[in-house]
């Protein structure tokens, strides 16, 4: 009878393929707070997005669910692009030599203190969150994360990892959240913050990966593979297939919460190139392989995963 190899083996192995799947994929910033209003702050983000090595990036706007204005915000957060901001965006990009293509994904971050807000929210805005491409929460209490770990619709949970925790990160909750396929994101700003923001960054980033689990990296489960028209453009789609190939015994075994790296950048200073990231991941306890991942492979695999929940509950909904 053939050996089976070793755990260990097994698992350097897993490493491996990990590393190579990173490797051949393009990277993603899933979270990007820049004011479209402002088209040369819009644009020397973009440019900047570009010229580190991002070839998608989500555009974060963020409410809270008490906020009477939340509505217009979101409706903000939703409007194209102006095109000729578009155009010297490739034109800066192309003058830097960097390859001037960018997916521009919407993204909606709802901050709530108790769950009761968060399902008053969702009732009162439901036909705007469901024209976004992710749906990341952000609970400020114990309650609030709990109820954001069991909350279905949610594509990520974050944090502010620069302040002092207000809650501890439990196993039952973040069992939950890799049961729902939820990603817990670090977002590396604080770190570029002064001397106390750095140390809570550290200090919560060194927590949360260490709670996530390194086995699961990071992972965003593999068992929703299917076809969809509502997919990324076409070239990056076949990236995220080729990688599949490397962890195809992993859907198996799908259990996996896992950590997202973004820089929740305001402004194109606050942007790092994606090996500086996995640079500054390690620090906080994270290894190479599952850092880059954090931002390319297991990045994309959630947004597609997003937004195919985004187009069943529009198809739910009767929405054209």
């Amino acid at each position: 009878a053939r050996a089976r190899p070793c755990p260990e083996v097994r698992a350097r192995a897993r490493a491996r393929a990990l590393a190579a799947a990173s490797r051949a994929m393009p990277f993603v910033d899933l979270s990007v707070r820049v004011d479209a209003g402002n088209p040369h702050a819009l644009r020397e983000h973009l440019v900047c997005c570009l010229d580190l090595g991002y070839r998608a990036v989500a555009l974060d706007t963020r409410v809270d669910a008490t906020d009477r204005n939340a509505r217009a915000e979101l409706l903000a957060g939703l409007e194209p692009l102006r095109l000729d901001v578009l155009t010297q965006v490739a034109a800066d990009a192309t003058s830097l030599g960097a390859r001037p293509e960018l997916v521009v994904l919407r993204r909606c971050t709802v901050r709530f203190a108790e769950p009761g807000e968060l399902q008053e929210f969702a009732k009162a805005h439901d036909d705007v969150i469901r024209s976004y491409d992710i749906l990341a929460l952000e609970p400020t209490t114990e309650r609030a994360f709990s109820s954001a770990c069991a909350n279905a619709r949610a594509d990520i949970i974050t944090t502010q990892l620069g302040a002092r925790p207000a809650f501890r990160l439990r196993a039952p909750a973040l069992k939950a959240a890799a049961i729902n396929s939820i990603a817990f994101e670090v977002s590396y700003n604080a770190a570029l913050m002064d001397v106390a923001q750095r140390r809570n960054f550290f200090s919560n980033a060194a927590a949360a990966t260490r709670a996530v689990g390194e086995n699961t990296g990071g992972g965003v489960r593999d068992d929703d593979d299917d076809e969809s028209e509502d997919d990324l453009e076409l070239e990056l789609d076949v990236q995220m297939r080729r990688a599949d190939v490397h962890d195809e015994r992993r859907k198996k075994n799908a259990f996996n919460g896992g950590v997202v790296l973004s820089s929740g950048s305001r402004q194109a200073t606050e942007l790092r190139a994606p090996h500086d990231v996995a640079n500054l991941a390690f620090l906080f306890g994270m290894r190479d392989e599952n850092a880059r991942a954090a931002m390319s492979a297991r990045a994309f695999r959630l947004v597609r995963r997003a937004r195919r929940k985004r187009a069943r509950e529009r198809r739910a909904a009767g929405d054209k």
